[in-house]
């Protein structure tokens, strides 16, 4: 099944010196020698975003549609992960392409942090393009009690696509990181032949992973952080970052200790020892993606305090 939001983390950022992946006609001179005006300096690294941004999350919000009308079986789903896996593995190289001789300051960045930042801006345009039927399918899930196992299977399918990707291209991923992408590969195997329409531990599953969704900011700003953003926005969206990724997470394991604990009693008083066992794998797995979270979350309140004491230099500087 699909699972928690992708959150690949490298080590700090360092300042190395650039070999660029593709070569351009000449090293990019310093922004500021570049940029004169700040409005300037926040097209020059938000246009080629968008111009990828976009239409990536457009794709995928036609693959899932289109996966939840016409695709059915779980060997069709299979089909489907391939030929996706393809597109996104090309969609690095196709990106990394374009972004090398249209954004001066994606070019700046060291060689071995750029699949990273395009890792999470993939993955950001991806969460974003679920977003509306996750949350359909989480109001249908909570308040009306249907679980829907035609969308939940075609939405695991693409949400494991980018993470089953960035295991093979994205350099120095950490040890968490790599064991949440395999858990999600994991899962969505197991997702697709799973009958949600019985009650059983999957269910969790699904809705840790809706939850996660949500937060399509975090994997954005994991990305900026190796680009020269605006100090004020910096702090805008390390903020929203926190509050919307803590918000979910609290909702979320509240829930979780909820279903899991009225799950076990009941399956325990059946005497269901296999819906049992399968709790207690299902709470072994999740402690990984809960540790993931967690180391997250530090990281997001750390980033937070960083950018405010920043932003205070530079209004001081200024005075």
């Amino acid at each position: 099944m699909q699972k928690v939001i992708s959150k690949q983390r490298l080590a700090p950022q360092e300042v190395e010196p650039v070999s660029k992946a593709y070569p351009v006609d000449q090293d990019p001179q310093p922004l500021n020698s570049v940029c004169r005006t700040s409005l300037y300096d926040v097209r020059l690294n938000a246009l080629p975003s968008y111009a990828l941004f976009f239409p990536i999350a457009c794709v995928f919000a036609c693959a899932s549609a289109f996966l939840e009308v016409y695709v059915v079986s779980a060997r069709a789903h299979f089909a489907v992960f391939a030929v996706g896996t393809y597109v996104v593995f090309s969609s690095y190289f196709v990106a990394d392409y374009f972004l090398a001789r249209q954004s001066t300051s994606y070019a700046r960045i060291p060689d071995d942090k750029k699949f990273y930042v395009l890792s999470n801006l993939i993955k950001s345009a991806v969460l974003t393009a679920y977003t509306p039927q996750a949350a359909y399918l989480l109001y249908q899930a909570i308040h009306l009690d249907e679980w829907s196992t035609p969308r939940i299977r075609s939405l695991g399918v693409l949400y494991a696509i980018p993470d089953f990707v960035s295991l093979f291209l994205v350099q120095r991923m950490a040890l968490t990181t790599k064991a949440h992408h395999i858990c999600v590969v994991i899962f969505m195997v197991i997702n697709l032949y799973n009958d949600y329409a019985h009650e059983n531990v999957c269910r969790a599953l699904v809705v840790y992973a809706v939850f996660s969704t949500f937060a399509y900011l975090v994997n954005l700003l994991l990305a900026s952080r190796f680009l020269p953003v605006k100090p004020r926005m910096s702090l805008a969206m390390s903020a929203v970052a926190l509050v919307v990724y803590t918000s979910c997470l609290a909702i979320n394991w509240m829930w979780q200790v909820g279903f899991v604990a009225s799950l076990h009693a009941r399956k325990w008083a059946d005497g269901d020892a296999h819906a049992v066992g399968a709790i207690y794998a299902y709470l072994a797995a999740i402690s990984m993606v809960v540790y993931d979270d967690v180391v997250l979350t530090k990281w997001l309140l750390a980033n937070c305090k960083k950018k405010w004491r920043e932003l205070e230099a530079a209004d001081a500087k200024a005075a």
